[in-house]
């Protein structure tokens, strides 16, 4: 795969991530936080979006992986799993939903939290078992640096968005809390491009290094395969030497008699 795949996969993310926040600003300007930090907004439909085809790709990348026989594998499994739940969250306001209609009311918080309302802690459980698994997960993406790095950056943004998300937003105005909170829906779009930049990268490098047009490529190396194929001082003669004594050595078909 060449730099310049890559790069146009980076650059097609970039964009996409820059765009979409700008045309839902100016869509509702002078309200434009309407489509951005509340949620069920289109806002957090093109997160949900992001997370889906984020987990598709790694689920492929782990078909991939798994018929090359490509180890280790287990990291695309559990991030297909993490990123549809996300997205699943992202799209019901699944934590949401439990944090006003079950937390909140009954004043449920995490020892020692004192900056995070009632309720609001969620994420934060979510954050720590996913930096838990990230090992794993980051044993299946190493490898390739361009990916590692997108990786990286989505788990750094969305360690933000968690840090964010936290603060009590008694804390803030109205004005604030509108800023803030689009910012924190803007750094989320991100870190779901990020994180399908880095799956669909490593997805790219797999098929490139073991798929071939008739199919998965068999693990050995290309120089095994020629050997294999062609064992040096072998009896029979290959397709083309039969061909090349056909011709007589000299490129041309052996003069036949016209009798």
């Amino acid at each position: 795969m060449t730099t310049r795949a890559r790069g146009a996969v980076v650059a097609a993310l970039t964009v996409t991530g820059l765009v979409v926040p700008a045309l839902l600003f100016v869509a509702q300007y002078p309200r434009w936080w309407v489509w951005i930090a509340q949620e069920q907004v289109p806002m957090t439909w093109f997160q949900s979006v992001a997370l889906v085809l984020a987990g598709a790709v790694s689920l492929l990348a782990w078909f991939v992986s798994r018929t090359a026989d490509v180890t280790p594998r287990s990291g695309f499994a559990l991030l297909a799993v993490g990123f549809a739940a996300l997205a699943f969250d992202e799209r019901f306001a699944v934590h949401e939903r439990v944090r006003d209609g079950v937390l909140a009311p009954r004043g449920v918080r995490l020892p020692l939290l004192t900056w995070i309302a009632p309720g609001d802690f969620l994420l934060v459980l979510v954050a720590a078992c996913g930096l838990l698994l990230l090992p794993l997960v980051l044993r299946t993406i190493r490898v390739d640096r361009w990916a590692r790095t997108l990786f990286g950056i989505g788990v750094a943004l969305s360690l933000v968005a968690v840090g964010t998300d936290s603060i009590d937003p008694g804390s803030w105005s109205v004005g604030a809390e509108r800023v803030q909170q689009s910012l924190e829906e803007c750094i989320e779009l991100w870190a779901g491009l990020s994180y399908l930049g880095a799956v669909t990268l490593r997805l790219m490098s797999l098929v490139t290094e073991h798929v071939t047009p008739a199919g998965i490529a068999d693990p050995a190396p290309r120089e095994g395969r020629a050997a294999t194929a062609n064992p040096a001082g072998s009896a029979n003669p290959t397709p083309s030497e039969d061909a090349a004594g056909a011709t007589g050595g000299s490129g041309a078909p052996a003069e036949e008699s016209v009798r």
